[in-house]
């Protein structure tokens, strides 16, 4: 509702005018007649007690004669002090006068503003708002990337060692599949917490502090594997510090990288240096073991890495507060409800779903194709070290040499097509029992697959609002690494009871499954603002 007040100078001007040209001031009054009224030939338009206009005409014979100017009162005649009467009769009647006296009666009414009241008040400055973030400089663009691929590095550097010490781990702790599997569960159980906690981290503290924080919690994560090889049960505890701080940089990663221009050919670069730490760390974690090192001295080149990585981030990300944006992108929505909006998205949950298949199948693969290889293809400690090497390797040159091709025929047209070499490879790997057949297999099954991650996070950031990708990659990267927790426990749990042939077939649903769920995706239009 709102209310219209005239000033009191205005009031009388008008008053004025309404007795002049009502014969009350003066003796020079006008007066029209119904039968002047006939005859006319100008129109004008006269405002009535509502508000409501008229046209009405002037005599042919009082042409010099103008109507009143214009006014408006409500419709129900309140106003901020309660009810107005209104005489209907006397605002019906028309009204006129000299043209010299409606131009002086007209300026006052352009020139002198108007107090306008409204009811309910605005609430709008009570929802707070994002602060849009700068734009970064060059130097400081190609700083923040530089130290992402670290980070990840160091990630690909962890988790890839993981599959070459698993058969030392076994032999140390003297355990089974089922129980050594309980690696992953705590590692999954560190992508939950991730998956809760990343996106309020980054919101409260800001997105730089949150990625320090992370890499501090990966540190005393691996300073707690490297101490000691006795307490299987503290080792899983490890497992799930640095679970829950991988998944937080991984979800931050793939947030900012989402923001660049090219976001494809950036994030399969960011996961193909991951796939790099991947295919590294099994042969260095080989060559120690096999040498008689106690496995756990591994996780100290771990910390050694996480020291520079703290210290690029430091100078990368310490100021930075919110993801950077270009000029033109809003930041808006109301942080309160980022996390429930988020958790309400289809497009999210579809993609977060298909990162949980192909992580598992990615890191099943990877985790036990080397106790795949030394007990059903009799192969050596260092020819199967070299086949999961060869398979993540695979990984990483895919990611940065296929970007191109899958953009010159499409995002999800590549995927399908990817999808259907892979199941292919991967059922000649499981049917032909030759080791040399199963590690080009194995390799190029890592090239096939290699792109799906970045692809999916490229559709996410255009189905995705830019105000919901930190929570939503955080909640994507930590449901998609769930996968490599989950899926490896199952194929541990089977190959317990009917032994470690398991792995291909298990491979083989995961990528089916992986195509379907793709296929359920929203299609991408245009992005979410």
């Amino acid at each position: 509702m709102s209310v219209d007040i005239l000033p009191p100078s205005l009031q009388a001007t008008l008053t004025e005018q309404s007795a002049v040209t009502h014969g009350f001031a003066g003796n020079d009054t006008t007066e029209i007649s119904p039968s002047e009224l006939a005859t006319t030939v100008d129109v004008s338009e006269v405002v009535g007690a509502t508000g409501a206009t008229s046209t009405q005409q002037i005599s042919e014979g009082d042409a010099h004669l103008a109507v009143r100017p214009q006014f408006g009162r409500l419709d129900s005649g309140d106003t901020m002090l309660g009810a107005v009467p209104v005489d209907k009769h006397a605002a019906e009647e028309l009204v006129v006068v000299t043209p010299e006296q409606a131009s002086v009666a007209e300026d006052p009414l352009r020139s002198i503003p108007r107090l306008n009241y409204s009811y309910p008040p605005n609430q709008a400055a009570d929802i707070p708002v994002e602060p849009i973030a700068l734009v970064e400089s060059k130097g400081l663009h190609r700083l923040r990337i530089a130290s992402a691929f670290l980070t990840l590095f160091l990630a690909g550097w962890n988790g890839g060692s993981t599959g070459a010490l698993l058969p030392y781990i076994e032999a140390n702790y003297k355990i089974n599949y089922a129980r050594v599997s309980l690696l992953f569960v705590s590692t999954f159980l560190g992508y939950i917490v991730a998956a809760a906690c990343a996106g309020t981290l980054s919101r409260r503290v800001g997105f730089g502090h949150a990625m320090l924080i992370s890499i501090i919690i990966e540190l005393a994560g691996n300073i707690i594997n490297s101490s000691q090889q006795v307490n299987f049960g503290l080792m899983c505890f490890g497992f799930f510090v640095v679970g829950t701080a991988f998944a937080t940089q991984f979800g931050l990663c793939n947030a900012y990288f989402a923001t660049l221009n090219k976001p494809l050919m950036w994030t399969s670069i960011l996961h193909g240096i991951y796939g790099l730490g991947s295919f590294a760390s099994p042969q260095v974690a080989t060559a120690m073991v096999s040498r008689g090192v106690p496995y756990h001295f591994f996780y100290t080149t771990n910390i050694a890495l996480n020291i520079p990585v703290f210290a690029l981030a430091w100078f990368a990300y310490r100021n930075l507060h919110a993801l950077p944006q270009q000029p033109n992108e809003r930041a808006d929505g109301y942080s309160g409800s980022v996390l429930r909006a988020t958790l309400t998205s289809r497009a999210v949950w579809t993609l977060a779903t298909f990162l949980m298949l192909y992580v598992g199948a990615e890191e099943s693969l990877g985790g036990w194709i080397v106790s795949y290889v030394l007990e059903v293809r009799k192969g050596s400690p260092e020819g199967a070290s070299w086949v999961a090497s060869s398979f993540y390797l695979g990984v990483a040159l895919g990611r940065i040499f296929l970007p191109p091709l899958s953009m010159l025929i499409g995002e999800r047209r590549a995927v399908i097509i990817y999808l259907v070499f892979a199941i292919g490879l991967e059922c000649i790997a499981w049917f032909v029992p030759v080791l040399a057949s199963t590690a080009v297999c194995t390799a190029l099954v890592g090239v096939a697959i290699s792109t799906f991650y970045a692809a999916a996070i490229t559709t996410g950031g255009k189905l995705v609002p830019r105000s919901m990708h930190a929570d939503a990659f955080a909640l994507m990267s930590s449901v998609g690494q769930s996968g490599s927790a989950f899926w490896p426990l199952i194929i541990g749990i089977m190959s317990t009871k009917k032994g470690i042939w398991v792995v291909e077939p298990t491979v083989v649903a995961l990528l089916g499954a992986q195509g379907i769920c793709w296929l359920l995706v929203p299609k991408v239009g245009r992005r979410v603002e």
